[in-house]
């Protein structure tokens, strides 16, 4: 411990306290029906890829192929530019539809009203983090958690190899 308090070696943040981690996909599929519909589809797809936040909100209907969703991973776009290839279960297809319907005029998969991406030009996902934090908000104290705990989920429930793999 310091015995000079003229300087303070770790001074006091006041940052506010992190959000919590999702407890279980159960957890999270229990307080999914307060969330508005876009917001649901959103966390579908992230807990059957588990791909970060600003992939998801890059994707296009150019991602969707007949062998499935291909996503090119933005982390690795200047080193390896990794791309994965999501098969496209029953389970996909029936996501990718619902996301379709709720503005299906738009190319992008997660938009604003008016048919842009949730993500800009300059990486910048405020338009979705505020909508998540309104939906955090309505929910009890107990029950909130981080959007990436949801990447933490999915990676648990793989083998390491696998994890790995899908999630860098």
């Amino acid at each position: 411990p310091m015995t000079n308090l003229k300087y303070k070696a770790f001074p006091i943040s006041k940052v506010k306290p992190q959000m919590r981690r999702a407890k279980s996909r159960e957890a999270v599929l229990e307080v999914l029906p307060k969330a508005p519909k876009w917001l649901q589809n959103y966390v579908h797809l992230k807990l059957l890829t588990g791909l970060r936040m600003t992939d998801l909100l890059q994707l296009t209907v150019r991602h969707i192929t007949n062998d499935g969703l291909l996503v090119h991973i933005q982390k690795t776009s200047g080193t390896t530019g990794r791309s994965l290839l999501f098969e496209l279960t029953p389970e996909l297809k029936s996501v990718l539809s619902a996301i379709r319907r709720v503005t299906p005029t738009s190319i992008y998969l997660f938009k604003t009203q008016t048919g842009q991406p949730l993500i800009k030009d300059s990486g910048s996902t405020s338009a979705f983090s505020s909508a998540w934090r309104r939906w955090m908000n309505k929910l009890p104290e107990n029950q909130r958690f981080a959007e990436k705990s949801l990447r933490n989920l999915v990676g648990a429930e793989d083998d390491v190899t696998t994890a790995s793999e899908r999630l860098g």
